[in-house]
């Protein structure tokens, strides 16, 4: 991975939370690398606890020590797991880090060629039958942290699968490095089907896939990283699209009342930790085969209240009405669709970054 601050040390999460049995961790290790992911300087054993190899219990979490990485912003470094036995559930689904997998034991090893696997292509198909990007995902890691001597601070994007694809926010990320060089570190705290105001369904057949809500999960995912000094909040989409499918039941329909008033409450709560909250509105889905118009006119609703409502946050952001379709305005344009007209392709996902007012962050 890159990382966008300067730092003596590293450290990192490990998580077993979403496990169904214990993992065995027989070795750990990190290095500065290349953009491939080739060791350039000393290969660091790593600790937990002060030991070599561990048990991560079933829904355990445990940090590591720290490392002495002297890392400079824009640089890359690797971090390399042997994971001896347990099957691995818990991890982030982010597209900002690069994952290679070979079997056995090479922790220490400084050249890793990729040997694929059978789940690489199920997630190829995946990607072509249901129209979306669904990216490589990251297991056993849920955090990692550069310690930095620079004071600088972390911005939060807080959403759902839109966020968590990476278009924008990948883009955001580059647009903020070079605006602030070593300043910020953008963090994708951001869950694929995941709502603002519930929980996933339980009668979804994929059931915790989705996760806790944006209410449930603050503590985890924004108040327990130091220095957050902004958090984008880019929710809304699954709280009036998945209701009614095989997602979640008719009776799970949320109020555009309800939704922005559990805006407000994680602004007021944010507040009071001295972060700032920046809203982004809900894109508008009417192309969507989920769509109804019920549908449509609850996300019109509760983007006019959002506006309204605007005093209570920090900054809000019209993303839908930058990619709106004049012709339909329930629908966003197709060109910055992909082919589940939910979902912006790089273009869409570029347009929404590229407007983002980088004045907010001085």
């Amino acid at each position: 991975m890159r990382s966008a601050v300067s730092g003596k040390c590293v450290r990192f999460e490990l998580s077993n939370e979403c496990a169904k049995g214990d993992v065995y961790i027989g070795a750990l290790s990190a290095a500065k690398c290349d953009k491939e992911g080739n060791f350039v300087g000393e290969c660091k054993t790593v600790t937990v606890n002060s030991q070599k190899s561990l048990c991560l219990k079933k829904g355990e979490v445990a940090l590591s020590d720290e490392i002495p990485l002297r890392i400079e912003a824009g640089e890359y470094f690797c971090i390399s797991a042997y994971v001896e036995k347990g099957a691995l559930r818990s991890g982030n689904l982010i597209d900002n880090a690069t994952l290679l997998t070979v079997k056995g034991d090479v922790a220490s090893v400084s050249q890793i060629q990729n040997q694929r696997r059978k789940r690489d292509k199920v997630r190829e198909v995946a990607s072509s039958l249901l129209k979306m990007y669904f990216h490589k995902p990251i297991p056993l890691f849920q955090s990692v942290e550069v310690l930095n001597e620079t004071n600088s601070k972390s911005i939060v994007v807080y959403g759902d699968s839109i966020s968590q694809q990476g278009y924008w926010t990948n883009a955001f990320a580059d647009r903020i490095y070079e605006a602030y060089p070593g300043r910020y570190s953008v963090i994708n705290k951001s869950i694929m089907g995941t709502r603002l105001l519930r929980d996933f369904s339980t009668r979804f057949f994929c059931k915790g896939l989705f996760g806790k809500s944006g209410l449930n999960r603050l503590e985890r995912d924004i108040l327990n990283y130091h220095n957050v000094e902004y958090v984008i909040i880019a929710l809304g989409t699954n709280d009036f699209l998945q209701p009614g499918t095989i997602q979640a039941p008719k009776s799970e329909k949320s109020s555009a009342e309800d939704f922005v008033n559990g805006m407000i409450t994680i602004a007021d709560k944010l507040k009071e930790r001295g972060i700032k909250l920046i809203v982004f509105n809900i894109l508008n889905f009417g192309e969507s085969i989920d769509s109804r118009p019920e549908k449509e006119a609850l996300v019109t609703q509760t983007n006019k209240l959002l506006f309204e409502n605007r005093e209570h946050f920090y900054a809000f952001y019209d993303q839908a009405g930058l990619v709106v379709n004049p012709e339909k305005p329930t629908c966003s344009k197709k060109e910055y669709l992909g082919g589940d007209n939910v979902h912006p392709n790089r273009l869409g996902g570029k347009l929404v970054a590229d407007n983002i007012d980088l004045t907010w962050f001085t």
